[in-house]
């Protein structure tokens, strides 16, 4: 336990992070774990059992489970929550108005869209990671089906 611990303040970046990730656990530990981050991150938001049912595609067991660890303490979801970088949408088009008046929203569009595209970028690359990982670990249960029988 004083290893896992430790390895999770090891890391420095979102990359590292991932990577680390990536390798530690399945591509299902991966999206259960973060399925229950985001399960959080609605709850705290004040968004109910059944709007996060709809929208995250989950079970009320879930979404009840979750509520239940923030209720009983729930200080780590708390504060890692918190501090979440916000993650980015890539913007819309500009609105028909004289270009004057959009020097300063384009800019921010400009960089709100270079920063969510920087973000999806490192996304995919972890969800082509995961998804190798997937097929590798059928791959390897298959190989020992085949080995060892059912």
């Amino acid at each position: 336990m004083f290893d896992l611990i430790n390895s999770f303040r090891i890391v420095k970046s979102p990359v590292e992070t991932a990577d680390f990730l990536q390798d530690l656990l399945t591509a299902k530990e991966i999206k259960n774990l973060s399925i229950r981050l985001r399960i959080a991150k609605l709850l705290l938001s004040s968004k109910t059992h059944e709007e996060i049912v709809r929208e995250l595609h989950c079970s009320f067991a879930t979404v009840a489970k979750v509520s239940i660890w923030l209720s009983q303490g729930g200080e780590g979801f708390k504060k890692v929550i918190s501090r979440l970088p916000t993650k980015y949408a890539i913007p819309p088009n500009l609105p028909p108005i004289p270009i004057e008046f959009q020097l300063p929203r384009v800019l921010l569009t400009i960089a709100q869209y270079s920063i969510a595209k920087n973000q999806n970028v490192k996304l995919e690359k972890f969800l082509g990671g995961i998804k190798d990982k997937e097929a590798t670990d059928k791959e390897i249960r298959e190989k020992h089906r085949q080995e060892f029988g059912k």
